[in-house]
């Protein structure tokens, strides 16, 4: 999660989306941005620069680390029509076009003779063709209270498909501002984050690109684990601390999602916002991941 402090503040004021001391896009486009995904397609209005003046450009925003190592604003346009990747064959464009694949993956050697990989999908929000490097992607350690192998991990920074035991599937999308599809409505992410484990609950996602399978039942066992396995790390945290409003905050948002699982109403789940992105940050060092053995803990806490 990038932090608002992190955000490069120069470049959103440069392009009119931060003034007078406001955001100028939408709340949730803002959330985006400091979740490190990319935005909806919003209007850029009124830019000016040297020999130049555009009165609106729609694109989709994103924030990605300069070569200095520090964050920067990158700007999608909409294209008029599909942009050229000399990289793609006539053949892999129309697949990737008719979204009969998510993604394709090509090999190339960089300026230093080392091969590389990258991730190429297409954006038909902005049509255009976009890549990602794997080594750039962070994997979460667990996915419905199940820890992710080296191999599923692997995948998943590659855009492929990843299977879980409860028969849910997901997998990376760069192009997708949750960054993440799958035959799920919902999914539990454990993500190492600051030296300890911080719980991502997402909803609302989209389906998978090139699978024509039906859709999953809504609520799996692994889901439904991972939530509790949530509402106790909240319990003990407000244990510890309970004046930690946020941890108040966040058990209160568990709680309401287990009621929703246990109603067992797919229209009383459905978010009115269309989707819904909640983070939970765990201060308890014990619970470093989930599925964590005794000895593993007891070896942290040495």
């Amino acid at each position: 999660m990038i932090k608002e402090k992190m955000l490069p503040m120069q470049d959103l004021k440069l392009f009119g989306i931060y003034k007078d001391g406001k955001f100028t896009i939408p709340e949730d486009q803002v959330r985006a941005l400091q979740e490190g995904k990319m935005t909806d397609v919003v209007e850029l209005k009124d830019l000016k620069g040297k020999d130049v003046h555009i009165d609106s450009l729609p694109a989709r925003l994103s924030i990605v680390r300069g070569t200095d190592g520090n964050p920067s604003l990158r700007i999608d346009p909409v294209y008029r029509s599909p942009n050229s990747l000399p990289q793609l064959s006539t053949e892999e464009k129309k697949r990737l076009l008719r979204e009969d694949l998510a993604n394709i993956r090509k090999n190339y050697v960089d300026r230093d003779g080392n091969v590389r990989t990258e991730i190429i999908a297409y954006d038909k929000n902005t049509r255009q063709f976009m890549s990602h490097d794997p080594r750039s992607v962070q994997a979460p350690e667990a996915v419905n209270n199940e820890k992710l192998t080296a191999e599923q991990k692997r995948k998943f920074k590659e855009g492929e498909t990843v299977n879980l035991a409860d028969g849910t599937q997901f997998q990376f999308s760069t192009t997708d501002r949750r960054g993440i599809r799958s035959n799920r409505n919902g999914l539990v992410l454990s993500i190492l984050l600051d030296g300890g484990i911080s719980y991502l609950l997402l909803t609302g996602l989209g389906r998978m690109l090139g699978k024509k399978s039906t859709e999953e039942q809504l609520y799996s066992k692994g889901y439904q684990e991972g939530l509790k396995s949530m509402q106790k790390n909240m319990q003990r945290r407000i244990a510890l601390k309970p004046n930690d409003r946020d941890a108040v905050r966040d058990l209160n948002n568990v709680r309401e999602e287990l009621s929703k699982v246990s109603a067992g109403h797919p229209a009383n789940y459905q978010n009115k916002g269309g989707d819904e992105v909640k983070r939970f940050n765990s201060k308890d060092t014990e619970i470093n991941s989930p599925n964590q053995s005794e000895d593993e803990r007891r070896q942290r806490r040495i």
